[in-house]
């Protein structure tokens, strides 16, 4: 285009434009507006486009108001009637208009909820704050928090400090105000954490997790702070841990601090350092790294991942101290620990774990141990070993020699040696050998290793019974070898590996080269492999063979780009008929020359256009090629017979064509949407493809759709007015078929034109339809949906006038319910929900139990938890169970709202349907310590309760009281060891409250178990003394208290060492009582294990075998140190 003072031709303009493709159109319509020397010339230009009426053409004029910043021109295409045009405008506000007077606030008003959301997105993504500052207060009031918080991100800093408290909690993402007030953010999630109860805290770190992690980078100290006094003290919270490699870098003391916590110890063993740790291992000293080892012995498998990332100089004075060498005389470590170790320890450790029974007398232990020496000490002891008659045998025996040289990083020439003799065995040896050679560090092959390698791949390539797994495995290790070498192409080893790879490559006739990481070839070594099987794909061509050079593309995958020559043999399928469509897909899918081929193939055909690759460039790059495939002409050729229209697969994307080429292709489609010859299918797809076209009116043709008789069509026509550019014109058509059997897709279909009108609009049609006598409930139940979903000013006054109604459908009150959850700012939707609440209707009651606590602002979650509790007392039992099992979800909210009411259903013993489920919402509440009168409430008034007649061993109720508080004192003491160790001031009143009652010894001795800290031996002995005597006066009990010492200790484990399990039973012996020895002999037989019976506690052990009570005697004698 040339630029010049004269008026800018709209049609001349459009005519140049003609002959580009859309994204040429878009650069040259802004290339113009920069250019033009006459900027009231280009903008009169913009008006007039805009003006057009068609999609095209106002989207070229947003363009190019862009692209000068034009705020007139976008500001005028609001009121475009194309709804994509509105949106596309509307989110260019922020960028072009810079007017300081601009009255957004009334503009965004009368915008439609599509254009909306897009208009508050760009506000952040220009970072408009004074825009946002000024919107900030009516998107809050008319649209809620989940709208407000998108401009809360970009609000200056006193706005955030005054509105973060309340909008916090819809915030969802919080990396974007994390980054710009972090401070800010900081201390929200203090004061979150510091007001939430222990076992609600976890809820906050997931809540939070983006903002940590972007205060991980900004302020890693504060972080610190919180994981340290507010994280949970029992494990290393998901998000925080996720978050240590970058905090070990401000503050590795800290860490480590975390890291060490005493009640943090059981999970460390059960999973290990966290990754981010061991990756910043150098930030550690050997002291803090030691220290955390000798924490973890008890896990060897955690001690082996340490150790495999630590440098290997230190591995030995780590393993030392962990396992000090005068206590591992008798200790079994795992194979995994074994291989991470320094060579002449772990030789050393082998040949003494060799010496142990349990390794001695298993053949299969004993080789696994063996591959584990060295392999000058090893090898004659592992040839041997292969001279069995049994193949699996056979195959071990090898794989353990294999291993052994690769763990000794010497011997690989006796090795290979050695190996050769496999060339006449059977397949599964030859699999498992290649499998553990693949497996070796490529560096250990050399090159006088090529003769024996060349026997064992020979083997492998030249054997009938060669199975998948063999062949994978022997190029696996082609491979690697070729890839370590491939720097130094002249190397022998380079070039046996390239030889290799090529006679595998072709096998019976067949290509049958695996792919691999091809990227980890340089270009010249993966050039030099395929040269070498370059040939097999040409003498593949002359025989028409397509499959050879087919498998190469698809072997060679995305380096299929690095390959020319293989593009050589594409390009001779793609000209052929056999293998066009799969060799036209590998050949085009180079992105830098498919323009060029894509060009090519027409040229040579036109019938490629068949062929779903070249459409779709069409279709997205090349608009300007689709003229001949459009035009309704006959397309005949290799690939297309010319017997009928072909009709392209364009479904969507419409808006890069030209207007002239949407109506082209709409004529094919309105022939083929009315076509009765056609398939369901292939018709509505027609209908959806004209709909989607924003410069084609698709309406009056959907409209004559309605009219015919099959009713797949007619839903399939109904569907489509919701997908039209004119939403506006579309909702009155949707609205006539709410009456009869078409009702359902209709309504589906309105919420698509719903989000694209203005409110006022959609408000009017909504009234109207809500105002109709006759409308089915499913259609007024979606209507209400709309209103709380779609909400404007007149939403809440349209929902009370619905729920005044007279006899209200059920479905459509909760539906009411659901929309007024929307508007919670107006008093008159907590009227509506009160009286709903309130309902003796079971399915009106139970639909306002389904809500989070999280998701409603702070200041009405104890007003909307006061409804549940009131439900949890409806006549129908299930509601009133659904109740209680909702109030778990809000102990955050009040414990004590939530215990009064449990304790209320609870000590009710004249219904006793629902108490258990009360008892759940109790027991949930009051695991932070909050509600402890409450329970002792329940206690004292159950283990008090007159029972009677009918209940005692009655037909129907056998003592209620009693199950009741039976179960309420097992799900007390079945809750995690930290929970129990909260709840220990629990405990101690429990059980002064149940001390009068002796047919309740058992439950106290439960009791105090539960609040014995093992790792405490004093407070522990103390809480034992206790138990102990309540076993001497009730001796029956005592081999169930037994069973509830070892499950206790059991499920504390890794609260407490075995030596404080030890220190337990030295304070326990001075009592002579048979109870206290028995219950000694337990706590041994714990720590025994642990220590792997130590001389100690074997002596230990013989002591108690002498003990003057039988009993004692006989249980002693009953407890082993190992097994036959």
């Amino acid at each position: 285009m040339k630029n010049n003072h004269t008026p800018l031709s709209k049609q001349l303009v459009l005519q140049q434009l003609d002959s580009l493709g859309y994204s040429n159109r878009m650069k040259e319509i802004a290339r113009l507006g920069r250019n033009h020397p006459a900027p009231e010339n280009y903008a009169a230009l913009l008006i007039e486009l805009l003006d057009g009426g068609t999609a095209y053409e106002a989207h070229l004029a947003l363009t190019g108001a862009g692209a000068v910043q034009n705020a007139q021109v976008v500001i005028h295409a609001l009121k475009h009637p194309k709804a994509g045009v509105r949106g596309r405008a509307a989110g260019m506000l922020a960028d072009v208009v810079t007017d300081p007077g601009y009255a957004i606030e009334s503009e965004i008003v009368s915008m439609s909820y599509h254009c909306r959301h897009l208009l508050l997105r760009s506000i952040v993504k220009y970072n408009r704050q004074n825009w946002a500052e000024r919107l900030l207060p009516i998107v809050l009031q008319r649209w809620g928090a989940k709208e407000a918080v998108l401009l809360l991100y970009i609000c200056g800093e006193e706005t955030v400090r005054a509105q973060l408290p309340k909008l916090g909690y819809a915030i969802r993402n919080w990396r974007i105000i994390t980054t710009r007030y972090p401070d800010l953010v900081s201390a929200y999630l203090k004061d979150a954490l510091n007001k939430t109860a222990d076992s609600g805290k976890s809820s906050v770190w997931y809540m939070m997790s983006t903002a940590v992690e972007k205060l991980g980078v900004f302020r890693p100290s504060a972080l610190l702070d919180f994981a340290l006094q507010y994280g949970p003290e029992e494990l290393i919270h998901p998000v925080i841990k996720d978050q240590l490699g970058i905090l070990i870098q401000t503050s590795p003391e800290r860490v480590f601090e975390l890291l060490t916590r005493e009640k943090t110890r059981a999970y460390l063993l059960n999973h290990g350092i966290p990754a981010g740790v061991l990756k910043k291992r150098r930030y550690f000293t050997s002291a803090q790294w030691t220290a955390l080892v000798t924490m973890l012995a008890e896990a060897p498998y955690q001690v082996a991942k340490v150790l495999d990332t630590l440098a290997p100089s230190i591995r030995e004075a780590l393993f030392d101290a962990a396992y000090p060498e005068q206590e591992r005389k008798t200790r079994m470590f795992p194979t995994a620990l074994l291989d991470v170790l320094p060579h002449q320890l772990r030789d050393k450790e082998a040949a003494r774990m060799l010496m142990l029974r349990e390794i001695r007398e298993d053949r299969g232990r004993t080789l696994e141990m063996t591959a584990r020496r060295l392999i000058a000490e090893a090898r004659k002891t592992l040839e041997q070993s292969v001279q069995v008659s049994n193949a699996d045998e056979r195959a071990l025996a090898y794989s353990r020699l294999i291993q052994s040289t690769a763990l000794s990083r010497r011997g690989m020439e006796e090795t290979l040696h050695f190996l050769t003799r496999v060339k006449n065995d059977q397949d599964p040896v030859r699999f498992t050998v290649m499998s553990e050679l693949s497996n070796c560090p490529v560096p250990m092959f050399q090159e006088e290793h090529i003769d024996h390698l060349t026997i064992l791949l020979d083997s492998v390539i030249d054997a009938r019974d060669t199975s998948y797994g063999t062949r994978t495995a022997a190029e696996k290790l082609a491979f690697a070898i070729l890839r370590e070498h491939a720097q130094d192409p002249e190397c022998r080893l380079f070039q046996f590996a390239l030889q290799t790879l090529k006679r595998m490559a072709m096998r019976d006739g067949q290509f049958m080269l695996f792919a691999r990481d091809w990227d980890s070839l340089p270009q010249t070594a993966l050039e030099t492999l395929f040269d070498e099987i370059y040939a097999l794909g040409i003498e593949a061509n002359k025989r028409e063979s397509d499959y050879v050079v087919l498998r190469m593309a698809d072997a060679f995958g995305k380096a299929i780009d690095r390959l020319p020559k293989l593009h050589e043999l594409l390009e001779e399928l793609v000209q052929g008929k056999k293998s066009a469509a799969q060799a036209v897909r590998y050949w085009l899918a180079p992105y830098k020359t498919r323009d060029a081929r894509v060009r090519k193939l027409l040229d040579l055909d036109p019938t490629f256009i068949s062929f779903y690759e070249v459409f779709k460039h069409l279709h997205l790059k090349r608009q300007e090629w689709l003229d001949p495939f459009i035009s309704g002409k006959v397309i005949k050729g290799r690939h297309l017979s010319g017997k009928t229209i072909y009709l392209v697969p364009a479904y969507d994307g419409f808006y890069r064509w030209l207007p002239r080429q949407q109506q082209a292709l709409a004529l094919l489609l309105e022939r083929a949407a009315q076509d009765g010859k056609r398939s369901f299918h292939e018709r509505a797809n027609a209908m959806r493809s004209l709909a989607g076209m924003p410069d084609y009116r698709s309406n009056p043709l959907l409209e004559k759709m309605l009219q015919e008789p099959e009713i797949h069509i007619v839903e399939a026509a109904l569907h489509a007015f919701s997908l039209a550019e004119e939403p506006e014109e579309a909702l009155p058509v949707l609205l006539d078929h709410l009456d009869g059997d078409r009702a359902r897709v209709a309504m589906y279909s309105i919420p698509k034109c719903a989000r694209r009108v203005s409110p006022a609009l959609l408000t009017s049609l909504l009234s109207k339809l809500l105002d109709r006598e006759k409308l089915k409930i499913t259609v007024r139940k979606e209507a209400v949906r709309l209103l709380g979903a779609y909400k404007s000013s007149e939403s809440m006054t349209l929902l009370v006038r619905e729920y005044e109604k007279p006899n209200r459908h059920k479905d459509v009150i909760i539906a009411i319910g659901h929309a007024a959850r929307q508007c919670l700012d107006d008093e008159r939707s907590w009227a509506m929900m009160s009286v709903m609440a309130s309902s003796s209707d079971r399915d009106i009651a139970r639909s306002l139990l389904n809500q989070y606590p999280d998701e409603l602002p702070v200041e009405a979650r104890l007003r909307y938890l006061q409804w549940i509790t009131e439900i949890a007392s409806h006549y129908d039992p299930m509601v009133s169970m659904e109740a209680f099992h909702a109030m778990a979800r809000w102990g955050h909210v009040s414990a004590e709202t939530i215990a009064d009411c449990a304790v209320k259903a609870l000590i009710d013993l004249q219904h006793g349907t629902h108490w258990k489920a009360a008892l759940h919402a109790l027991v949930t509440v009051c695991v932070d310590g909050k509600v402890n009168d409450q329970v002792v409430h329940v206690i004292r008034h159950l283990a008090d309760a007159q029972v009677q007649s009918e209940w005692n061993a009655g037909s129907e109720r056998d003592l209620p009281h009693r199950q009741r508080l039976l179960e309420l004192i097992d799900r007390l003491v079945s809750l995690t060891p930290s929970v129990r160790s909260r709840l220990v001031p629990l405990y101690a009143l429990i059980i002064e409250a149940l001390q009068p009652f002796e047919t309740l010894k058992l439950a106290l001795t439960r009791l105090h178990l539960a609040a014995v800290d093992w790792g405490q031996p004093e407070q522990a002995v103390d809480r034992l003394q206790r138990v102990i005597d309540i076993v001497n006066a009730h001796g029956h009990v005592l081999e169930s208290v037994d069973r509830q010492v070892q499950q206790t200790v059991m499920v504390s484990k890794g609260d407490w060492k075995p030596e404080q399990l030890l220190r337990i039973v030295d304070l326990l012996q001075v009592r002579p009582d048979m109870p206290s020895s028995y219950m000694e002999l337990t706590l041994l037989k714990i720590a025994g294990e642990v220590l792997l019976w130590n001389e100690d506690c074997r002596n230990r052990l013989r002591n108690y075998r002498q003990h003057k009570h039988e009993a004692v005697r006989l249980r002693a004698l009953d407890s082993w140190t190992t097994l036959e």
